[in-house]
């Protein structure tokens, strides 16, 4: 099928698709759940950062595959007793998405994992020539019939702008997303540069394309301390990605100061606009070879950050029970489910 026939045929017909997901179900790469078994959920997490390829070409580089795997598994094991019940791995095409790898960990550790389709910012030449129709083909593809010859299928799309700004083959993944997300229903999550505002950028073109702001989580809103951006947003009807939380530990916004925006952002009626996560990953091949080791020994907790550390604090700060539950397993379920 040649990509523009595959344009007509999964763009062309974005109401039979939308029938295609019931509505309550979300995909994880175990097969479909009902939303409210997801739980606890950190939606914005990464098993592995990479580059396309990688680990098909070098499995060596991370210690070998098996290996790998066992370390991971060994270690959602912990998330999961610490009560973690799923993560979003947020881990697109370029940067090294390995389903059947996510799949294995899921199975062996027993927590659900929920694949993305979509593009970070590092595309290939062949991607680079695609139009926007043809990129939400793609991601469609892999929304409605599976990712990479397998049956698992993607159960959120992730689209990302940097300070570079929105170049143009960012803007056309952004659309390309937007297209897909209704013609599917399933929603958007973003990587997006708070200190240049690029989250509004990015609503700009998801309201364009006619998205409803209900349906994407605008990511990484904790990294610059601007309440005027991220309760903009969150009063434009966006989710509010507070999940950058361990970065906090080096960078001049505290991770405290990010977690009493959190707090903020519940007083001020957004708490059905939350998310909190970690962005966070068991290897690392985008940086220096000692980039994991200095990200570990900086934040020795890992994927558990925010259960160890923000939520002790956000209850410390007078933030309720009822509050961090919409937060972690309300707003999940809501949004991955496609509930209203």
């Amino acid at each position: 099928m040649s990509a523009s026939v595959a344009a007509g045929v999964y763009l062309g017909r974005g109401e039979a698709l939308a029938r295609g997901r019931p509505r309550g179900i979300v995909q994880t790469v175990r097969g479909p759940v009902d939303a409210s078994k997801l739980g606890f959920t950190l939606p914005h997490e990464h098993v592995c950062a990479s580059s396309a390829g990688y680990w098909q070409a070098w499995p060596e580089y991370f210690g070998g595959r098996a290996s790998f795997i066992s370390n991971v598994v060994e270690k959602l094991k912990t998330a999961k007793r610490e009560g973690v019940d799923t993560i979003v791995d947020v881990t697109t095409i370029d940067t090294g998405r390995d389903v059947r790898l996510l799949e294995e960990v899921s199975r062996k550790s027993g927590l659900q994992i929920v694949a993305c389709t979509g593009h970070w910012l590092d595309p290939s030449m062949s991607m680079k020539a695609r139009t926007a129709d043809e990129l939400g083909s793609f991601f469609t593809l892999e929304i409605q019939h599976g990712i990479e010859g397998t049956d698992i299928r993607a159960g959120v799309i992730k689209v990302a702008t940097d300070p570079e700004g929105v170049t143009p083959f960012l803007e056309k993944a952004l659309k390309g997303a937007a297209r897909a997300s209704k013609a599917t229903g399933i929603p958007i999550t973003t990587h997006a540069s708070s200190f240049d505002r690029m989250g509004e950028k990015q609503a700009a073109i998801f309201e364009a394309e006619g998205v409803d702001p209900s349906r994407v989580c605008i990511g990484h809103s904790d990294d610059s301390d601007n309440w005027e951006y991220m309760s903009g947003l969150a009063k434009r009807g966006y989710t509010v990605g507070m999940d950058h939380l361990p970065l906090g530990l080096r960078q001049p916004v505290t991770w405290q100061k990010r977690a009493e925006r959190i707090k903020q952002l519940i007083e001020a009626g957004f708490v059905e606009r939350i998310f909190l996560s970690n962005d966070w990953f068991f290897c690392l091949s985008l940086a220096a070879t000692d980039g994991q080791q200095k990200m570990d020994a900086m934040n020795p907790d890992g994927m558990l950050f925010n259960t160890r550390k923000t939520i002790p604090y956000l209850k410390e700060l007078g933030v309720s029970d009822a509050a961090i539950r919409t937060i972690t397993v309300e707003n999940p379920r809501r949004f991955f489910g496609g509930a209203a």
